[in-house]
Parts: C-alpha cells; sequence; structure tokens
C-alpha cells in the first residue's frame, strides 16, 4: 500500500507584506537617490573645473607667445568682435577649428541690429567645442540667430567691475582684462594674478526671445533687454528692470563672437544674483551664474580655479574684478 502524504502548503507572501517591502525599497530609493544626484554633480562640477583649467592654460600660454593677453576683436566694431575663446584655440590643441575662422574677414555684415553673419565664419561658428561648456548647464548647444547657427559657451572672460555705466561694453577700456583691441600685459595687473579674475561661468541662454513680464520657467536663461539711453545705464536699477517687457535668451550664444552678452561677465551683480542681467545699446549687468549648487567656478589669472559662494560679499566679489584696484580683500 502507499501511504499517504498530505500536499505541502506553499506559503507566499501577503499582501500587507508586499505593501512593507514596496515601502522599505522606496525609503532606500529616498535616500540614495540625494547621494547619486549629489555623486554626479560632483562629477560634473570637477569637469567643469577641468574645462576652466584648460581654458586658463590656453589663455596664459597665448601670453606667454605674444607677450600680451587676447583682445576682443581685430578692430572696434562689433563685425570685427573675435572673441577671445576664438583666438586662444590654437593653445588648446584646437588648430583645425580655427584654420575654419578668416580673421581677414568680418564675422558679421551689416550694422547694427541688423547684422548677419558673414557666410565664411559660418562652418566655425556652428561647430560645437566641449571645454566651453559646462556639464551641469542642460540648456542649448546651438542658437540661430543674425541669420546663422552658432554654438555656445558657458565660460565668460572678465570686463571688470561694471561699477560705472562707461565700463560696461567691450568698446572702450574697463578695469578688467579685454575689451576691443586690449591686448593687456600682465605687467599692468598690479593687484596680483592670483587675485584676479580672469573668466568664470554664466549660465547659457534659452535660445529664444520673450515678451512680456519676467519669465517664470529658467528665468536665469533670460535677460532684460532695455530701450533707449545710453550704453549700459540703468542696467543695474531694479525699477527699470521690473517695467521691461523684452526678453532675450541670448547670453553665451556664440564662443566665436566676442558680443558682451556672448562671451564676457561683469561684478555688477554676485553670482547667481536673484536681479536679471540687462543689456542697453551694447552694454549692461551680465553676471557670473551656474547650475551649480551654491556658487560658481572662477578661473583666476593664475590659472587656479575656484568655487566662488553666492553670498560672497559684493566689494570682495568687484575687487577681485579689478586689474589695479588696489585692493586687499580676497575671494574666500
Amino acid at each position: 500500500m502507499f501511504a499517504y502524504h498530505p500536499p505541502r502548503l506553499r506559503r507566499g507572501f501577503t499582501l500587507v507584506e508586499l505593501l512593507v517591502v514596496i515601502a522599505i525599497i522606496g525609503v532606500l530609493i529616498g535616500l540614495l537617490l540625494p547621494a547619486v544626484q549629489a555623486a554626479r554633480e560632483a562629477g560634473r562640477r570637477s569637469s567643469c573645473s577641468n574645462n576652466l583649467r584648460q581654458f586658463g592654460l590656453a589663455l596664459l600660454n597665448y601670453e606667454s607667445n605674444k607677450g600680451h593677453l587676447p583682445a576682443i576683436g581685430t578692430g572696434t566694431t562689433s563685425q570685427t568682435a573675435f572673441a577671445v575663446q576664438a583666438l586662444i584655440l590654437p593653445y588648446a590643441e584646437n588648430e583645425a577649428l580655427q584654420s575654419l575662422v578668416d580673421f581677414t574677414q568680418t564675422l558679421t555684415l551689416g550694422s547694427g541690429g541688423s547684422q548677419t553673419i558673414n557666410p565664411v565664419q559660418q562652418p566655425a561658428a556652428q561647430t560645437v567645442v566641449g571645454m566651453f561648456l559646462c556639464p551641469s548647464d542642460g540648456g542649448p548647444t546651438a542658437y540661430f540667430e543674425n541669420s546663422g547657427t552658432w554654438a555656445p559657451t558657458n565660460y565668460m572672460v572678465s570686463i571688470g567691475s561694471g561699477t560705472t555705466t562707461t565700463m560696461r561694453s567691450t568698446v572702450q577700456p574697463n578695469d578688467g582684462l579685454f575689451w576691443y583691441t586690449s591686448k593687456l600685459r600682465l605687467s599692468r595687473v598690479t593687484d596680483g594674478t592670483s587675485k584676479t579674475t580672469l573668466a568664470a561661468e554664466a549660465v547659457r541662454g534659452a535660445a529664444r526671445d520673450e515678451t512680456g513680464a519676467r519669465p517664470t520657467a529658467d528665468r536665469d536663461r533670460f535677460y532684460a533687454q532695455l530701450g533707449g539711453g545710453g550704453p549700459g545705464t540703468g542696467t543695474d536699477d531694479a525699477s527699470a528692470c521690473s517695467g521691461v517687457t523684452a526678453w532675450h535668451g541670448r547670453r553665451g550664444t556664440s564662443w566665436l563672437w566676442g558680443r558682451e552678452f556672448a562671451t564676457c561677465f561683469n561684478a555688477v551683480h554676485t553670482p547667481n544674483a536673484t536681479e536679471p542681467d540687462c543689456s542697453r545699446s551694447g552694454a549692461g549687468a551680465f553676471k557670473a551664474a551656474s547650475r551649480h549648487p551654491g556658487g560658481v567656478q572662477v578661473l583666476m589669472l593664475d590659472g587656479s580655479v575656484r568655487f566662488v559662494p553666492n553670498d560672497v560679499g559684493l566689494a570682495v566679489w568687484r575687487a577681485a574684478s579689478t586689474r589695479a584696484g588696489g585692493e586687499t580683500d580676497n575671494l574666500p
């Protein structure tokens, strides 16, 4: 006879047990996700810092070879305003790209707001350069402006403190390091190379313009375009900016065209200040800014890179942006 064996009972998870397991997994993910995101941001910030170091090394190699820092432009007009970023390419092992730029011709055709890109310069203008892009900024990598396509930059050269409206453009000398035909020698930087800002980050523009009130989404990707008045006047005036209805998403538009909004920053405002950048008549307040939590990466004239917090004092920030101000304050 065969012995009788009762069937084995298979015990599975109850609904309550499944819910508890799911809840535990959710808590673990919630705890781990910020750490993963922080680790990723730390990696992006490190890459950004390395980009700036490459930028600084190329600039200093240019200075060592030429005897002076590069100037913005080969002439005194926006049509010949080739950016500092374009001039240092051979010193960053990018001779092939610079060979596409014809410095004997103008960068744009026409004048004023009617300028269009010179077709000769288009192949270079549209080429994305990884060294000029911060990996924490997920903004556009192509901009259609002035009848051409442009590749952007996050890294802006210093045009000084911006404490006077006459020094907020690249057209005339400022208390920083770059303007049209500047060709500044290091001997004129009497504040010291370790105390003078060479370049800093900015958040790339939205690649579109908007009208009406200040945009609420991605508002750091827009600057106020003010009408009338002398270059730069009222660009740090909250009342003037509060009534503006024209907002441009053109910050960092091009590494090739050395316009103030495209490749430069000044210290009118502290890094990542809540006040909007403002432009008037080809000049304005264009701050350092980034998508890194808490501050911005800053390249000093000695080639070192510092992370400057958002709460840096305005006087200290402006002191670091001058080449010969005689200030004794140091960036943190």
